[in-house]
């Protein structure tokens, strides 16, 4: 089993979730509600507007199929592509799916883009920890780097 930011992110959530995905009857998950629809469309829409932003050029993997994604993924870090957005970085069972890669003189550093608060307390004078399951998310890609 591949261990990827998705299922470390519902772990760190709720860890009973894992179980019920890996062992539960699909059929007693309750239906996606149209709100969380919503969130995923939105969340989609501010990352494209992010990206649209960007003032300089990079590769896009985005529309590319996951075993695509991880070989394309894997040349351009091999050529040292400067901005790689969404790509897939594999090494042995860790899988992730980093929003953007950017290479930087110790190698590459991932980021993802969150339409939502991404930090504990944000908007308040804090000290600014990111929250636990997007810091979660980021250390895999760290990991997997």
């Amino acid at each position: 089993m591949a261990i990827t930011a998705s299922l470390l992110y519902d772990l760190v959530q709720c860890p009973h979730r894992v179980t019920m995905d890996l062992f539960g009857n699909p059929a007693d998950r309750d239906p996606i509600s149209p709100f969380v629809e919503l969130l995923w469309e939105r969340g989609n829409e501010y990352e494209k507007e992010v990206i649209g932003k960007i003032r300089q050029p990079f590769l896009d993997l985005k529309a590319l199929s996951p075993s695509e994604k991880q070989a394309a993924t894997a040349e351009a870090m091999a050529r040292k592509q400067p901005l790689i957005y969404g790509g897939r970085v594999v090494v042995d069972d860790l899988v992730g799916e980093p929003d953007i890669l950017r290479m930087s003189a110790g190698g590459y550093i991932a980021g993802d883009i969150k339409s939502g608060a991404g930090e504990e307390g944000a908007g308040e004078e804090s000290d600014k920890k990111p929250k636990k399951h997007y810091a979660v998310q980021i250390a895999l890609y760290t990991d997997i780097l």
